[in-house]
Order: C-alpha cells, then sequence, then structure tokens
C-alpha cells in the first residue's frame, strides 16, 4: 500500500504541475487573442493575424497541454483508486469519490492496479 500511496502523491504532484502549465498557456493564449483582436479592430486581415500571431502554432500548443492535463487527470484518479481499494473502500465508494458510475470507478480501479510496483 505504501507504494501505491507513494505513486498517488507523485501523481497528483505531476497533475498540479500540468494543470500550472495549462493555466500559464491560457493566460498567454488570452493575451495572444487579445493583442489579435486589437489588430482586427484596427483593420488587419484575419490572414495577416493568423500569420504574426503563429495562430496554427498556438492550437498546437494548447491542445498538447490540454492533452498533457487530461493524460495526467487519467492517472491520477486511477492511482487514487488503487489506493481508495487498497484502504478497502469499494468500487461503489470509488464511484462515489469521483462522481462516476460503478463501471468507470472498476476501471479506475483496474488500471491503478495495472499500473501499481508489481505490474
Amino acid at each position: 500500500m505504501a507504494d501505491e500511496r507513494g505513486r498517488f502523491i507523485e501523481d497528483v504532484r505531476r497533475y498540479a504541475e500540468a494543470g500550472e502549465r495549462l493555466a500559464d498557456g491560457i493566460a498567454e493564449f488570452n493575451a495572444m487573442n487579445a493583442a489579435a483582436l486589437a489588430d482586427l479592430a484596427d483593420g488587419m486581415s484575419v490572414t495577416e493575424s493568423f500569420r504574426i500571431h503563429d495562430s496554427a502554432g498556438w492550437s498546437r500548443r494548447i491542445s498538447a497541454l490540454l492533452d498533457e492535463f487530461e493524460a495526467s487527470r487519467r492517472v491520477t484518479r486511477s492511482s487514487a483508486a488503487a489506493v481508495l481499494v487498497d484502504e478497502g473502500r469499494t468500487i461503489t465508494d470509488v464511484g462515489r469519490a469521483f462522481g462516476v458510475s460503478h463501471q468507470l470507478a472498476s476501471r479506475f480501479a483496474r488500471s491503478g492496479a495495472a499500473h501499481g510496483p508489481g505490474a
């Protein structure tokens, strides 16, 4: 159980870091959008605005940050489910803890167990 608990703590740290990167990226994205809107309001063409504000690059960056955050969230939920089960909680309890169905909670627990120390 100590190994799973330690893994969960590390997963939460990585999840928090991914959240910080996502929040920073969104803040930068919002600043870029504000500048782009000002340019558009001043008469700049959409083509020129997309080019100078690197619309394609921002799209890829935000998508990558969202993907990283979502992957981290899935890992953290799975490792949390494994710890909850180790602590004697039922799959129903795990589902209630996350506000998800019994079936999804079971999937979290199986996934967490599959990524444990002996997997």
